[in-house]
């Protein structure tokens, strides 16, 4: 769960990390295999895999913490130009003429509206 805010609040890497491992180990529940009982206990275990909604919650927001990842360096990657030149600007003006650089249907959503 804590890769899936990092991701929304901008920390990629550890999201990264942190989703990653999430993966592994929620695969690593799922492939494990049940305890068996021990004789020497007094109350019957439960028998089953109580880990396997946990594993499969995990597995679903890890997955979905790297796929925002995946589309936040996408979207850095192809729009490289616009976002070199937003960081590279020197005044409001400058950052605002940098909306040329992203398709029509972006400007109103990544574009400064200043």
């Amino acid at each position: 769960m804590w890769a899936f805010f990092f991701a929304l609040f901008s920390w990629p890497y550890m999201a990264l990390l942190l989703g990653a491992l999430a993966l592994y180990w929620g695969i690593s529940s799922l492939r494990a295999k049940p305890r068996r009982p021990d004789p020497d206990s007094p109350a019957p275990e439960q028998s089953g895999r109580p880990q396997t909604t946990a594993a499969v919650s995990g597995l679903v927001t890890a997955s979905l913490a790297i796929a925002l990842v995946a589309a936040t360096f996408t979207a850095q990657l192809v729009y490289r130009d616009y976002y070199t030149c937003t960081n590279d600007a020197l005044t409001n003006e400058a950052k605002q003429s940098c909306t040329h650089l992203l398709p029509e249907e972006l400007r109103g959503l990544l574009g400064t509206n200043d």
